[in-house]
């Protein structure tokens, strides 16, 4: 029955329109907000502070020390925005997609002499 299903998709023409190479998809962009939506981020703005005390009391208070580490964190990223995890490879041990970091540096070399310089 599923090879019966799969045939069946299989069969189906191609749907939609393609799109002219160099034009957009979506010439209008992104759609204006209604003003439901403008009211609703409104008021959850006007709720922000007291939603921060609240993570600020948890993080003080609480006696859970997962509940308190949630909270500082919570707070952390909001502020600075979550850390970034760096790469660490040895230089000539191939990383996950198989190109070395000496092999990496030796095409930023090449790349960096064909780009013209400003």
């Amino acid at each position: 029955m599923a090879s019966e299903n799969r045939e069946e998709t299989e069969r189906k023409p191609r749907g939609g329109v393609r799109f002219k190479p160099g034009l957009s998809g979506n010439p209008g962009g992104r759609p204006k907000r209604t003003p439901e939506e403008l009211e609703l981020i409104a008021a959850c703005k006007q709720k922000a502070p007291a939603a921060l005390n609240v993570i600020i009391r948890l993080m003080v208070r609480a006696k859970n020390e997962r509940v308190r580490m949630d909270a500082a964190l919570a707070i952390l990223e909001r502020g600075y925005g979550k850390p970034t995890q760096p790469i660490s490879t040895p230089p000539d041990e191939p990383m996950e997609h198989g190109v070395s970091m000496s092999d990496l540096t030796q095409l930023l070399a090449l790349f960096d002499a064909k780009v013209p310089k400003e």
